[in-house]
């Protein structure tokens, strides 16, 4: 598990902060708050395993970088290359499983927004 000192880092490009904290990832997968989970994936669509704190922090960056643009009640997919939000797909749809369809469930349908600017 990683496990990094990440307070203090102040960056207004959120996905070099967050690769600060995990090198590797990807995709952030950020649930709504009553489930209690965050989860980061590497480009080779698998889970990183990093610690709880980890996840709540990239969670805490993710969420406050888009604010109001989502609704923080639904689970919402933060890629960091191009810095999008998306909507998370439904369990039963494609690219919920990240490897099921190579994509990450990226769809422009899906599409919040980007950082810098809402959609």
């Amino acid at each position: 598990m990683l496990q990094n000192s990440h307070s203090g880092f102040r960056h207004t490009n959120i996905s070099a902060a967050i690769r600060e904290i995990a090198p590797t990832a990807v995709l952030v997968r950020v649930y709504p708050e009553r489930r209690s989970v965050t989860h980061l994936f590497e480009s080779d669509f698998y889970r990183m395993l990093i610690d709880r704190r980890t996840e709540e922090e990239v969670a805490c960056m993710v969420r406050r970088s888009f604010g109001k643009a989502a609704d923080w009640r639904l689970a919402h997919d933060f890629y960091l290359p191009t810095e999008t939000l998306y909507l998370t797909p439904e369990p039963h749809q494609d690219g919920y499983i990240p490897e099921d369809d190579h994509s990450f469930g990226l769809s422009l349908r899906r599409r919040i927004a980007i950082v810098g600017g809402e959609q």
